[in-house]
């Protein structure tokens, strides 16, 4: 809505008071919504790069190498773990990670993998060093002729350099509510993931049981070597008790349904159901005990056992209860003997690890011990890289880039673009927004007219005319009827409804900088107001670059003369005041003749007593002036007019420029009554953002001028080189409106 900033006043009386001005404060509430909004229309920015992020992972998985990956397992048994009581899950120590943590670190240690790397199946395994790969699309290679890049040598380095490259090939990670600790190998060669996988962790194993010979004793020596074969002796004596515990269990079994079985014997018949479901029971256990007992007695942990001990046995076809006895029995005898053993050797480990102990050697002795869980197998299918992944993770990453960009842009964009974001960023009304003008458009309107009304309005030999008008002239034969033409037909609606039209006759428009559109709005402002029967006054007051006499195909110096010799009491208003051929209710006041100070002729008092005669005489009076920022000419006039409109043109002014000349407004206790959006390019994604219409095509560029470059504006446009340019134009559009008719 236009800011209503100056009461009603007699048109006598141009003075204004302080109690008239109303600072301009912008509206924070829409901050963030503007900020969205600017990135929204940022969005081609935000789909390039996420489209690029895409192709560059696409790029990326046609050009790395596969990798493959193989894992070699540790399992971890703490210190003072009875090979008796095997580790059971509960009995595991989540809260204990930090040794496991430590072995961790240990194993991916560069001296660790210095020895991994000095060995020489290590060294001679086939396709150990990848070779190099070039990045070069291979489309830009052919198109520009670059040379295929020779390829790098894959001779294996130095042990020192080669455990650099395992580093980054290994990953070594502990598997969770576990003992069991993964190293895990990357490499475009399956074969040889697999076998630095097993050469790590056997070479691991060959440290932390590798003892220093440094300070021992050769007692210290021998306690060591019968802890490793009491130990190994222990496992071997636990393994062999492992395969029988199937057997015993179907042997206890037996031992039960027996009992059961002479029970029943003693109460029923051999044929009653129950003895015979006995009877086939037992039959059962025996046939299935007899088959485990012979797969126990023929594995190779008790091999050495039982090639001794069959000679005891009876033949199984001729005497099948006599081997079912003796297999029990030997089979009873072999368990007790291995839990003794088992017993023993455990006891005889213990004895000799306090001894240690009590030697002080005790750190000498691994607190955990360590074996290999598992070997690592050749992989199969790749692992790596992970298409969805890394085609996720480009997208995304080009998307983030986007966001950032299009903030980034939204930061150094200093223009306006939008109506909403005008009103939103300067918090002043907003008077009417002006579209850009598209000479096309007006061209066809004219040429529909014209098939309508083929008869010629005025005669084509006038002196001036619409014809000899600017294209840009809207309140034409033809062009009136555009949507152009309505949107300053709004500016008048606007302009009028800031107060009782009799008491509020002088307009001024001016903007911030040059090049904005505001002598075309003040001229079609002036035209709308003829229009709807007003008498209306068009003054050109910008003496050091005038232009209204182009857009209406005059002289500037008319022998009547201009403002120029009115304001220097050369010539009244009403000689000055020529009227508008093709409009009868427009009077035009051109600049007149150049002066050679032109601030000198802008006197308060000349200028007070000239505007009090216009608006005795006219019902409207229209001030174009010099742009506020470049000249003091419109700080001098503003004040004593009663309504004040700053013209900013989308994507040109700067935002700086805009608020310095509310700034200035403010510092003058000049009250402004709204500004015009001039040019701005309405599309689809903004409609509602310009309170427009429609779509409408584009202005055209007004040059480079640009905030702070308007020193020179007096030197612009020479008189004679002006009514040159004014005489040339003016036969141009004569000639080409014959033409048309």
């Amino acid at each position: 809505m236009p800011h209503h900033s100056s009461p009603n006043r007699d048109f006598d009386d141009l003075d204004r008071d302080a109690a008239d001005f109303e600072a301009v404060q912008p509206d924070p509430g829409n901050k963030m919504k503007r900020r969205l909004i600017q990135l929204a229309g940022r969005w081609y920015w935000i789909a390039l790069c996420a489209i690029l992020g895409f192709l560059g992972a696409f790029f990326y998985l046609s050009k790395a190498p596969k990798q493959y990956t193989a894992a070699s397992t540790l399992l971890v048994i703490p210190k003072g773990t009875s090979a008796l009581n095997p580790i059971k899950f509960q009995d595991i120590d989540a809260g204990g990670q930090e040794g496991m943590n430590t072995i961790a670190e240990r194993i991916r240690r560069m001296d660790l993998l210095e020895k991994v790397a000095a060995r020489q199946d290590v060294r001679d395994l086939p396709g150990l060093i990848p070779p190099e790969v070039d990045w070069t699309p291979d489309r830009l290679r052919g198109k520009f002729g670059i040379p295929q890049r020779e390829a790098a040598s894959t001779a294996v380095p130095a042990p020192a350099v080669l455990a650099g490259h395992m580093a980054g090939w290994m990953k070594v990670s502990i598997r969770r509510f576990t003992l069991l600790i993964d190293i895990t190998v990357s490499h475009p060669v399956p074969e040889v993931s697999s076998k630095i996988a097993d050469a790590i962790a056997r070479e691991y194993l060959a440290e932390i049981y590798q003892t220093s010979s440094s300070g021992r004793t050769e007692m210290t020596e021998v306690l060591l070597t019968e802890a490793k074969a009491a130990a190994a002796k222990l496992e071997d004596s636990n393994s062999s008790h492992s395969t029988y515990l199937l057997s015993l269990d179907l042997h206890e079994s037996l031992d039960v349904k027996e009992t059961e079985s002479n029970l029943l014997k003693q109460r029923y018949l051999p044929k009653h159901p129950k003895m015979v479901a006995a009877t086939a029971e037992v039959a059962d256990l025996k046939r299935r005990f007899l088959e485990f007992f012979d797969v126990a007695r023929s594995a190779e942990t008790d091999k050495e056992f039982w090639e001794k001990a069959i000679t005891g046995l009876p033949d199984r076809q001729t005497q099948p209860e006599l081997y079912l006895t003796t297999a029990r029995h030997l089979l009873s005898s072999r368990v007790a003997m291995l839990k003794t053993e088992i017993a023993s050797a455990d006891a005889a480990y213990r004895n000799i690890v306090a001894r240690l102990d009590q030697m002080g050697l005790g750190d000498k002795v691994p607190d955990e011990t360590v074996i290999i869980s598992s070997f690592a197998r050749v992989p199969g299918p790749p692992s790596g890289p992970n298409r969805d992944k890394i085609l996720a993770t480009g997208t995304m990453g080009g998307l983030a880039f986007g966001l950032l960009l299009a903030l980034f842009l939204g930061w150094l964009d200093n223009k306006f673009h939008t109506v909403s974001q005008l009103a939103a960023e300067t918090g002043a009304g907003i008077l009417a927004a002006i579209a850009q003008i598209k000479p096309r458009q007006l061209a066809k309107a004219e040429r529909d007219y014209l098939k309508r009304f083929p008869e010629p309005t005025e005669p084509v030999d006038a002196a001036t005319g619409p014809a000899d008008w600017h294209d840009f002239m809207l309140f034409r034969p033809g062009a009136s009827a555009t949507s152009y033409a309505e949107m300053f037909r709004v500016l008048r609606a606007s302009v009028s409804l800031l107060g009782d039209e009799t008491r509020r006759k002088v307009t001024v428009f001016t903007s911030a900088l040059p090049g904005e559109g505001k002598s075309s709005i003040s001229a079609n402002f002036a035209l709308a107001a003829a229009s709807q029967g007003k008498k209306t006054l068009l003054i050109d007051f910008d003496l050091r670059k005038p232009s209204l006499h182009q857009l209406f195909g005059v002289d500037r110096g008319p022998l009547q003369g201009g403002l120029t010799e009115c304001l220097a009491n050369l010539a009244p208003l009403h000689e000055v005041a020529t009227p508008v051929a093709g409009q009868p209710n427009l009077h035009l006041v051109v600049s007149g003749k150049r002066a050679p100070n032109p601030g000198e002729l802008l006197d308060t008092t000349r200028i007070k007593a000239l505007l009090v005669l216009a608006c005795r005489n006219y019902d409207v009076v229209v001030l174009d002036t010099a742009p506020l920022l470049s000249v003091p000419d419109t700080r001098i006039l503003a004040p004593l007019a009663h309504n004040v409109a700053l013209v900013v043109r989308a994507e040109y002014t700067r935002k700086a420029a805009v608020a310095r000349a509310l700034k200035v407004l403010e510092e003058d206790r000049t009250p402004l009554s709204g500004l015009v959006f001039n040019a701005y390019q309405e599309k689809r994604r903004l409609i509602g953002e310009n309170y427009s219409y429609g779509y409408y095509g584009y202005y055209g560029n007004s040059g480079g001028n640009s905030y702070g470059t308007y020193g020179t504006y007096g030197t612009y446009g020479d008189e004679d080189e002006d009514d040159g340019s004014s005489r040339a134009s003016k036969a141009k559009r004569r000639k080409r409106k014959q033409s048309t008719r």
